[in-house]
């Protein structure tokens, strides 16, 4: 108002909105009652109610706030001011001309008092903690319901082999009977827009890509020399869709469906009025996406405005800190929880331990220093003597020589594995550990050493992947020597997982015309035709059925029931090896069907597993049992340990053929009848390796596997037979490719690929390349 000319008088007037259920001369009278007479405007809906006329160099001040609270608080917040003799302009409106248009004028000046922008009308919540959560359905996107993620067309699934052009089939979905008429109109209308049909997918430009998977937009019909529209993949699916409440219809969907980015939110999970909000010019999603490190220094340097905005920043800062201390700070707080290792989790527990300043209170860790960089390895160990500093008490599950040299006391187990192992070899202070004679006590004083591996001749072929560009690896270019061992280092959050598990598996899959999800970003792969398979042998768990075990996995089970069958009672009843199957056939205990235990469903409970009181847990029938090897039961042998095993059938060469792997990678100590499902990461990922073992000694065409930390809970000892094993996979003609932090490991490979410098936003390049006498 201060660019006002003059001194004019001012309207006060406040708006009141004629309801659909009332006419103009209702709320008139409604008004009068109130002791508002004045009408200052009028207009469809609403009518502009004159609350004061004044003039700011003659009017006392408080006449004019009693005015404008007023006006405020009958206007619901709403108010106008008019400067008179100004000009004015007439409102438009539906009237025909000739009504009285000398009452209809359109505000100069409009106002509100809370969220609402006055000029344009939208109004805007008031903010809530919740509206800010994609947890909470207040603030969670109505799309995605806050996953940020929906099931959608996967394109990499639609189009699994590049390397076919459109004529030989690349649009996988319409090469059945059922869709000929697609791929009929697919040729028909890329001839008539010069697309070609005999150039590989992978070749095509990215226009010509997109004709194909997304079609052609409605206007292109209006077009004379273009008759009818080319509606490409994703029309298709739209119309498939329509189409779903055919059982058929549902499982083809369901082979080329995948998440992708909700399109209402691009992925930020919450509504779009969150995004208003901006602290310091950076919206909540925005912070979200920096690493932690990014964040912390951005609210380092935040000023609080009272002292609740302290309190709560004093929290933000406290709960920063700890996660950077513990090694966290290259994660971004948008991260989802399971794509973290199990070693951030754990960190993440004692970031929250920390927070909450407990006291008095006893932290079992499991491997703390699961996927750390030796450098990162002391901010842990600063953490746990913290915690120890508080007057808390830990009891730490490690093998990392760092930790153990940290620790007051060292409970060493042992001596040896499985049924040889249970006893407490040594129990004291970490200097007296390494004089004490005990295997890790043997490799922490050098009495013993892990094998050195003569070294390898210079790499002769290589798998280049260059221009990868995922989350934060800088267009990278990659060579990977094939034929040999090749570990990927580098500080946690440097881009190693990326590099490997998002941008080159999934690239060698699509390369080989296998269905996986879309492969990060890279620009080119080449010599991938030397790669006949990739495997990736990550810690994920084996299956989820309890009648998988690691006898099985291997296949010496079959040959151990081939064995029961051919003894003098199987042979006398005219058992076969299916006989002894516990997962069909009669030889099976009928009441639990070979599980060994019967599931007893609770309702508000959880679910209850009891023994099975017919066979006791032995899963066969009594009868069956009576089978016997040198006294020994089928039962019996499944609750063999792996080495027991090997004893007891020392003169069947092809069970101990089948065995030995198991052996070989350390887990001589699983019973053969354990369920798969109870393994360990670790003890997964040495399973997946001991089975591919097994197919190198029936001889198996060599493959590149993809490792991610498989000494994860291994023990000194243990990672020499992981080493030993490695080497048998070499020598049959594999490549490996390892994801590992271990400096035996490391010291043992043939080329090393070393990321960084730091991680987050400051790593993802590649700081060296060669073998470790190179990068030493």
């Amino acid at each position: 108002l201060g660019q006002l000319q003059g001194d004019p008088r001012l309207a006060i007037t406040f708006p009141v909105p004629v309801p659909k259920n009332f006419t103009e001369k209702e709320v008139l009278q409604l008004l009068e009652a109130q002791g508002y007479t004045r009408i200052h405007a009028k207009a469809k809906d609403a009518i502009d109610v004159l609350q004061d006329r004044v003039r700011i160099s003659s009017t006392e001040k408080s006449r004019v706030m009693d005015a404008l609270d007023a006006a405020l608080r009958v206007g619901r917040g709403r108010l106008n001011v008019h400067p008179e003799n100004q000009g004015r302009t007439p409102i438009p409106t539906d009237e025909p001309p000739g009504g009285n248009e000398e009452s209809v004028y359109v505000p100069v000046y409009r106002f509100s008092a809370d969220l609402h922008c006055a000029d344009c009308d939208i109004h805007y919540s008031e903010p809530t903690p919740a509206a800010f959560s994609f947890n909470s359905p207040i603030g969670a996107c109505e799309a995605c319901r806050g996953f940020g993620r929906v099931i959608g067309v996967d394109f990499g699934l639609v189009v699994p082999n590049e390397n076919l052009s459109l004529k030989q089939g690349a649009v996988r979905p319409w090469q059945s009977p059922s869709f000929k008429e697609c791929q009929d109109d697919l040729e028909k209308y890329a001839k008539k827009r010069r697309i070609p049909l005999d150039v590989p997918f992978r070749e095509l430009s990215e226009a010509q890509k997109t004709w194909v998977l997304e079609g052609e937009p409605e206007w292109v019909s209006w077009r004379k020399s273009w008759p009818g529209i080319w509606y490409g993949v994703r029309r298709f699916f739209k119309w498939l869709e329509s189409k779903a409440y055919k059982m058929h219809i549902r499982v083809l969907l369901s082979k080329y469906r995948a998440y992708t980015e909700c399109e209402a939110c691009h992925g930020t999970r919450l509504k779009p009025d969150a995004m208003l909000w901006k602290l310091e010019g950076k919206s909540i999603h925005e912070l979200m996406l920096l690493p932690i490190s990014s964040v912390k220094e951005f609210f380092g340097e935040m000023k609080a405005e009272d002292e609740a905005a302290r309190l709560v920043l004093d929290e933000i800062r406290t709960r920063l800190r700890f996660l950077c201390d513990v090694g966290l700070g290259y994660l971004t707080l948008d991260r989802q929880s399971r794509t973290l290792s199990g070693g951030e989790v754990q960190r993440i527990n004692l970031t929250t331990a920390l927070g909450t300043s407990l006291v008095n209170t006893l932290f079992v860790l499991d491997e703390p220093s699961i996927g750390l960089h030796p450098r990162d390895m002391g901010r842990v160990i600063d953490v746990m003597k913290r915690l120890r500093d508080a007057g808390n008490s830990l009891v730490v599950v490690e093998h990392d020589p760092q930790v153990m040299f940290a620790a007051d006391r060292i409970l060493d187990m042992g001596p040896g594995p499985g049924e040889r192992g249970g006893e407490i070899v040594f129990f004291g202070a970490p200097e007296r550990l390494p004089a004490e004679a005990s295997l890790t006590g043997e490799y922490l004083s050098g009495k013993r050493a892990l094998p050195q591996v003569a070294t390898a001749a210079p790499p002769r072929i290589f798998l280049t992947l260059e221009g990868a560009a995922e989350h934060n690896l800088k267009d990278l270019d990659v060579r990977f020597p094939l034929e040999r061992l090749v570990c990927v280092t580098g500080v946690s959050g440097s881009g190693k997982s990326t590099l490997i598990q998002d941008v080159l598996y999934p690239a060698l899959l699509k390369h080989k015309g296998r269905p996986t999800e879309a492969p990060g970003k890279f620009r080119a792969l080449k010599g991938a035709h030397q790669v006949s398979d990739v495997v990736m042998v990550d810690q994920s768990p084996i299956g989820k059925t309890t009648r998988s075990n690691p006898a099985s996995y291997v296949g010496a089970f079959d040959c151990i029931r081939q064995l029961f069958a051919r003894s003098p009672i199987g042979k006398q009843r005219g058992y076969t090896a299916g006989t002894f199957s516990f997962n069909s056939g009669n030889g099976r205990c009928p009441s639990c069907g070979g599980n060994g235990f019967e599931h007893v469903e609770m309702q508000f409970l959880s679910d209850v597993y009891l023994r099975c009181p017919d066979c006791d847990g032995r899963r066969y029938r009594a009868e069956v049992l009576e089978a016997k090897i040198r006294g020994k039961s089928i039962a019996d042998a499944l609750e063999m340990t792996v080495s027991q095993a090997l004893l007891f059938f020392y003169n069947e060469p092809e069970v101990v053929r089948r065995l030995r792997p198991l052996v070989d990678v350390g887990l001589d100590y699983l019973k053969l009848g354990q369920p798969v499902p109870t393994l360990s990461g670790g003890e997964a990922q040495r399973l997946k390796l001991a089975g591919y073992l097994a197919e190198t000694a029936a001889g198996a065409e060599p493959k590149l596997f993809l490792f991610d930390e498989p000494t994860t809970g291994l023990h000194f000892d243990d990672i020499a037979k992981l080493l030993r094993a490695f080497r048998q996979l070499l020598d049959a003609g594999h490549s490996l490719v390892v994801i590992e932090h271990n400096l035996d490991v490391v010291r043992a490979a043939d080329w090393i690929l070393d990321l960084g410098p730091e991680g987050g936003a400051a790593g993802g390049e590649l700081v060296c390349e060669g073998t470790p006498a190179q990068v030493m």
